[in-house]
């Protein structure tokens, strides 16, 4: 197994045992991705996530420029793979990503091709929750067929309109009832901080901290108060 993929599994924290912070290189140039990612390493994240806006307008083979630039570091294709599984699995592989996400609403076999590829090609693989219509069913599912992490967040519209909407309660229900680790995407801090007591194993922040002024000084204070949620867990 990758050492990179095992020193940056999503049950272990740098420094308290807790959530990993992952940052969303959620943005349409790879010129600004190249300088979202010195930031968010130098406020402290512990993973780097290429975009599913990143990926669509630059593509997969532009995408892996940014990878390669940041050899140290444990990234995650966001491809919310729906179909033609392997050959994408094989692709996050071949560009040096260590994870990738496949949808909950692909069909069954999609779920299994995505595991068996990640299991050959050491891929962790990560089935998103988003939009199913029964997220606790679908997480059991996905943990059946073999997936290694699950996905809970809110989508940008959803919350564009709602800006009170959130997934928690969804997200300490499938950390109840499954056993693998559960990723959370927060839009804020307070709600990073609700997603690390319901128990989620890595917290994902892009929007709208990446677009900050100074996202560097941003993204610092977001993982200081991860860290903090986390340390006053174990105290």
């Amino acid at each position: 197994m990758s050492m990179l993929r095992s020193a940056s599994t999503p049950t272990a924290s740098s420094d308290a045992g807790g959530p990993l912070v992952q940052i969303a290189l959620d943005v349409t140039t790879t010129e600004v991705a190249v300088d979202l990612a010195e930031a968010a390493l130098a406020a402290g994240a512990d993973r780097l996530e290429i975009g599913k806006p990143l990926v669509e307008f630059v593509g997969l083979t532009r995408s892996a420029s940014i990878v390669a630039a940041f050899p140290q570091v444990w990234f995650e294709l966001d491809l919310m793979i729906m179909a033609g599984a392997t050959r994408y699995v094989r692709a996050a592989a071949d560009m040096g990503a260590h994870g990738v996400t496949v949808t909950g609403l692909a069909p069954r076999r999609t779920i299994e091709d995505a595991v068996t590829a990640g299991r050959e090609y050491d891929v962790l693989v990560t089935v998103d929750l988003f939009n199913v219509e029964d997220p606790v069913g679908a997480a059991r599912t996905a943990v059946d067929l073999g997936a290694e992490a699950l996905m809970v967040h809110v989508g940008v519209d959803q919350r564009r309109h709602e800006s009170q909407f959130s997934q928690i309660a969804v997200l300490r229900e499938i950390v109840g009832n499954t056993s693998v680790p559960v990723s959370y995407a927060a839009y804020d801090v307070t709600e990073a901080v609700a997603a690390v007591t319901a128990g989620a194993s890595v917290v994902v922040m892009g929007d709208p901290l990446i677009s900050a002024d100074d996202p560097e000084t941003a993204l610092r204070e977001f993982i200081r108060e991860v860290g903090s949620a986390r340390r006053g867990l174990t105290a």
